[in-house]
């Protein structure tokens, strides 16, 4: 198997994994640049390289779009603190050949430059070696694999007081206790008739970034408002409403008649769509060319509000109106 080493950072490629989730289904690389904040498409295309090297992305050439293409990627990308990504990088590097190869050869060479130099022999990488020696050491510091001593000095991380999958087994847990408050707002009717990979799936997410530690406030935003759209999209299909030429929330409101969707119902999903808009896009002409700032606050309780009108909105279809 070939693999194919580019410069890029850790950082860099959790972030265009966290992009590709939230987003769902194919993603654009103009739309991971714009979520992202990555300076350059050059930037952005080489953290989608190493994703797709390391077997988390997968991109489909006909349409020029990318997709999540191994669950531990879907992991990374709603870990709430940099011990549980460290964590799960280093699960995901210990799967990598060529990373395998580079600590192995480090181990016995002592030697940073030596062992980047024989992996590139060892794999026939055409890799620039300094880049592959960046991009690996800020895997392997990302990682908690190795740390700095020094400009050019490198020592194996010792002395953490959990392991790594102590790390990873807490951060499935906030996942599971995430799972059964989403059965509790929801209702166990609800949540088995809604569309699990597309809307509870995603909701979720947004759940579990909304407890990270620092707040990734807008792709909590960016999650939970992708999960209520497409529960429109399954709504619509359900009514045999058409949506055609409808994009986002407000949009496809409009496409359903006051008696598809009640007057109540349809102010909780404008206020869900406002916010979303206010999260995804850039200036607004309306405030002087300024940009909102979606507070902490707001980004807690969003998925919340979320799962709560979906639940609603359902329980209206059998004769229960509540809000």
């Amino acid at each position: 198997m070939s693999f194919n080493i580019v410069l890029t950072t850790a950082d860099d490629i959790v972030s265009v994994i966290d992009s590709v989730n939230a987003q769902g289904g194919a993603v654009s690389i103009d739309f991971i640049i714009k979520f992202t904040g990555i300076a350059s498409k050059n930037q952005a295309t080489n953290a989608l390289i190493m994703a797709i090297d390391m077997g988390l992305l997968s991109f489909d050439s006909s349409q020029d779009t990318y997709a999540i293409a191994s669950p531990l990627a879907r992991l990374l990308a709603t870990a709430t603190e940099d011990n549980q990504k460290a964590a799960l990088m280093r699960i995901i590097l210990e799967q990598y050949t060529p990373f395998e190869t580079f600590i192995a050869r480090y181990a016995i060479t002592q030697n940073i430059d030596a062992a980047c130099s024989q992996t590139k022999v060892i794999h026939a990488l055409s890799s620039n070696e300094r880049d592959l020696k960046s991009t690996i050491i800020s895997m392997a510091t990302y990682a908690r694999i190795l740390k700095r001593e020094s400009a050019s000095a490198y020592a194996f991380f010792h002395g953490s007081e959990k392991t790594h999958l102590q790390y990873i087994d807490e951060f499935l847990e906030e996942k599971m206790i995430s799972d059964i408050l989403m059965r509790q707002y929801l209702g166990d009717i609800v949540y088995q008739s809604v569309d699990h990979m597309n809307v509870i799936m995603p909701l979720l997410d947004s759940v579990v970034k909304s407890r990270s530690n620092p707040l990734d406030a807008k792709a909590v935003i960016l999650y939970a408002g992708n999960a209520f759209e497409s529960f429109l999209d399954q709504l619509a299909q359900n009514k045999q409403i058409s949506l055609q030429g409808k994009n986002g929330i407000i949009s496809k409101l409009s496409a359903f008649q006051s008696g598809a969707i009640s007057k109540k119902h349809r102010g909780a999903i404008e206020f869900i769509g406002q916010v979303r808009n206010a999260a995804d896009h850039g200036v607004d002409v309306a405030e002087g060319n300024n940009t909102w700032v979606v507070t902490k606050e707001t980004a807690t309780i969003y998925p919340i509000i979320v799962a709560l009108t979906i639940k609603n909105i359902l329980q209206r279809e059998n004769g229960i109106i509540e809000i």
